[in-house]
């Protein structure tokens, strides 16, 4: 019988026959080539971008929200300053506007980093391609959240759809850590 470089194991060396799928040595499942796949399954093994695209968009909004709401909650008192200075020339003041806007301002910037937070995590699923139940719960939170930046919640909602179709894709579909 003639040997090739796929009837041997890949963690450990061991000689192989053609027709076993772990290594009698080391239990190690067999490196199987895209051509025998493609034999084996009819079709041969597919690596798409997708999930690298969709973690480097999750990765921008989280910079993006992370940076907003981070400035609205602690440059509350920044931004306050400078809108009474805006109604001062309209001879208003901020009392005013009927709400408390300190407030308003600080839940705002809450809301946001939440979920800005939340893209991270979806970032850093997508990237691993792993945790597809944490990528997916974590961007739906994230995209409902992000409704609060107008638009931002509904580009969240199509990139969850993504994720949503592209199960396959994540090595592990479980939500253990």
């Amino acid at each position: 019988m003639a040997y090739n470089d796929s009837a041997f194991c890949t963690r450990c060396g061991a000689h192989m026959r053609e027709t076993d799928t772990f290594c009698s040595k080391c239990g190690a499942t067999r490196d199987i080539s895209s051509q025998q796949q493609y034999r084996q399954y009819g079709y041969p093994e597919k690596k798409s971008n997708t999930l690298i695209f969709l973690g480097i968009m999750s990765l921008a909004w989280a910079v993006i929200a992370l940076g907003f709401g981070l400035y609205y909650i602690f440059g509350v008192d920044a931004l306050l300053a400078e809108l009474s200075d805006m109604l001062y020339e309209y001879e208003l003041e901020l009392s005013d506007l009927g709400f408390d806007l300190y407030n308003f301002i600080i839940i705002y910037g809450a809301i946001i980093a939440a979920s800005g937070a939340l893209a991270l995590v979806t970032a850093i699923c997508c990237l691993m391609r792993r945790f597809y139940i944490i990528a997916l719960i974590a961007c739906l939170i994230s995209s409902f959240l992000g409704l609060a930046f107008f638009f931002v919640g509904i580009i969240g909602f199509i990139v969850a759809f993504v994720i949503y179709k592209s199960k396959g894709e994540f090595t592990s579909n479980n939500y253990t850590l």
